[in-house]
């Protein structure tokens, strides 16, 4: 049904268009009319275009506390960043045939870019002509050569690295070890995300661009470098940088908070009280099984507030957060608070399509694996796009064009972006290893892969191994499967994290459908104080399935390990030949309490620069005081 206060809004804009209209035809000054004429006629068609999309907007599902001003607001920059975005995609795409090609256009625009820099010079940028020169003349490199580099962009030096703006040192998330500064603008991630939003209004036909999403953000800190450079997450965000945020729910200031807790009850208060929420933006599959746990212990809370049209007086925020939400918030909505009540008194199975019956998609990132267990319980009937292949360092470094296809995710490389290259993984640990372009790769084939990118950033090596799975057209299509620095290899076994994980969940196949797994990773034993052998030594946190609070009886730490070394055992023949000659001890799991790993969090971002909406739980354990945090959490707890 039309929206009756756009199309009388519409009805108001047309007439005033009319009246307009005929002031610029007929006017008896004619000694005015070249004066006059023009701009009365430009004032006609720009109100009769406000009408044409006001009676537009009747049409649409559009969140009802959105007034006329901000509806037309939320139409002029929700449809500019998809006309911008789709021209992103369409170049994107016009690589494909041809990715070689982009790829060695791409170089020289980068060579001639920063072939004067300070850098470009030192490693005669200017020399290299191709792709193969490129290869030939500039090293493969790890972050040790760049780091005096962007100490000195931190220090507010021109022309260091590249002749590009740099705003902002991006922090890598240190997942696997001490994090790196990279050098960025403040927009870089928004364009990418405008790249995504095209793609999905593709793949989502019903999903309606006047409609809002949820973004779930907890805002990274930002400090300055001594030259006033931003050194903060990828993510983080500035008072100047929400604005424009109309198409997001909850409105800028929300997107400011920093504390994880007082962002989730925003989140939810502002998208709870639309039941026309269209998709949502939760960087990480585990952010969702968080959001959806918060929801299940706060939803009283947060059914008085929306009834009410208050904001919880607990909630530590900045004064000013708290007012500017307080005006977006507006009056209370008893109506709605009972819909929340009685969908949130029925449990958490398929709560978010329950809650919000118009959401077509959850855009994210899975790479704790938990796509499948989501979309069968909180998220039963949404589609869950893991929409890109992410990383600070370049990003996206691909595109999931296929979302509703089963298992891991595919994503295409994005060649007008980044360079690539490839190491196949036989030779990952030769000094200098041989090196691939992006038509000279194999399907079937597992490479480290190798970066170079605009800002100053040449042949990197950041960690991540990937298989191609298959070519779009003629530009690969990967698959993310570890980072070399999440290899278990106690005596040179080299036991990946795809083994890990298999072996873990097939072990917990002894109780299925009793118990659900919440978080799961490995340390190897020389990290575990105390030990004198050499294992793996797991920690599980485990969720009953079945509505009890006790795991089942005979769910313990002795019949775990020994389930999880069968499952390794069985997908990995060098680990099995090592355990046959005793260098290596059978595995060793550990059950842990609840909430153990929402503290080795805490420990990780109280030691690093990186965010909440940016930390990605290692799978590998690479630090004793982490290791020594987790034994202090499990069941069985060992100082």
């Amino acid at each position: 049904m039309a929206n009756a206060k756009y199309v009388l809004a519409g009805l108001l804009f047309t007439s005033i268009a009319f009246g307009l209209g005929t002031c610029a035809i007929v006017t008896p000054f004619e000694g005015l009319m070249y004066v006059f004429i023009p701009s009365a006629g430009f004032a006609a068609l720009l109100t009769l275009f406000f009408g044409v999309v006001c009676f537009f907007i009747s049409t649409q599902r559009i969140a009802k506390h959105h007034s006329t001003f901000s509806a037309l607001r939320l139409f002029s920059i929700k449809y500019h960043r998809l006309y911008v975005g789709s021209r992103r995609l369409r170049e994107m795409r016009g690589t494909f045939k041809n990715p070689r090609d982009a790829q060695e256009r791409l170089l020289r625009d980068i060579i001639e870019q920063n072939k004067d820099t300070d850098y470009g010079r030192r490693f005669k940028l200017g020399e290299i002509a191709t792709l193969d020169d490129f290869r030939n003349k500039h090293p493969l490199c790890d972050y040790d050569q760049y780091e005096n580099f962007v100490k000195r962009v931190s220090k507010g030096e021109k022309n260091v690295m590249t002749t590009e703006k740099v705003t902002r040192l991006v922090t890598t998330s240190g997942t696997t070890g001490k994090s790196k500064l990279i050098p960025q603008d403040e927009y870089f991630v928004d364009k990418m995300f405008s790249t995504i939003e095209a793609l999905q209004q593709e793949l989502f036909p019903n999903f309606n661009p006047l409609q809002s999403m949820l973004k779930v953000h907890a805002n990274g800190a930002i400090r300055r470098g001594e030259g006033g450079v931003a050194i903060c997450p990828a993510t983080a965000l500035e008072p100047f940088m929400v604005k424009n945020f109309d198409m997001y729910t909850p409105p800028g200031a929300g997107q400011l908070i920093g504390s994880l807790q007082e962002a989730f009850y925003i989140d939810l208060l502002f998208a709870l009280r639309d039941k026309d929420l269209g998709s949502a933006l939760i960087l990480f599959t585990p952010t969702i099984v968080a959001l959806t746990q918060f929801l299940e212990e706060n939803w009283r809370d947060l059914v008085k507030d929306i009834a009410e049209g208050s904001i919880n007086a607990d909630l530590k925020l900045n004064p000013e957060i708290r007012d500017s939400l307080q005006k977006s918030l507006g009056s209370g909505d008893p109506q709605r608070a009972k819909e929340v009540e009685y969908e949130c008194e029925k449990g958490s199975d398929g709560i978010m399509k329950r809650l919000w019956p118009h959401m077509e998609f959850i855009s994210t990132i899975d790479i704790a694996g938990l796509r499948t267990s989501l979309a069968n319980s909180v998220a039963k009937g949404i589609t869950i796009h893991c929409s890109m292949y992410p990383s600070s360092e370049g990003c996206p470094l691909g595109i999931n064009f296929w979302p509703f296809e089963e298992g891991p995710a595919e994503y295409v490389l994005n060649p007008p972006l980044l360079i690539y290259e490839f190491i196949k993984e036989d030779d990952m640990d030769k000094p200098n290893p041989s090196t691939y372009f992006i038509d000279e790769v194999e399907a079937g084939q597992r490479y480290e892969l190798v970066l170079s990118q605009r800002y100053g950033i040449y042949r990197f090596r950041f960690g991540d191994v990937i298989e191609v799975s298959g070519f779009y057209q003629n530009c690969p299509k990967v698959r993310v499967l570890y980072r070399k620095a999440s290899l278990l290899n106690l005596v040179g076994e080299k036991v990946d994290q795809i083994v890990v994980k298999e072996a873990v969940m097939s072990a917990l196949t002894k109780w299925q459908g009793l118990v659900s797994l919440l978080n799961y990773c490995v340390a190897e034993s020389i990290m575990i104080p105390g030990s004198t052998s050499l294992y793996y030594n797991f920690f599980l946190e485990l969720k009953s399935a079945t509505g009890d609070k006790a795991l089942p009886e005979d769910l313990t730490d002795e019949v775990l390990s020994q389930e999880i070394e069968r499952g390794i055992c069985e997908r990995h023949s060098f680990y099995l030949n090592f355990r046959a000659t005793s260098q290596i001890t059978p595995a060793k799991a550990n059950i842990t309490l609840p909430g153990a790993f929402d503290e080795l969090r805490e420990y990780i971002l109280s030691q690093s620069d990186a965010s909440r909406a940016q930390f990605k739980m290692p799978l590998k354990l690479r630090n004793k005081e982490h290791a020594k945090v987790m034994m202090q959490h499990s069941i069985n707890k060992i100082d």
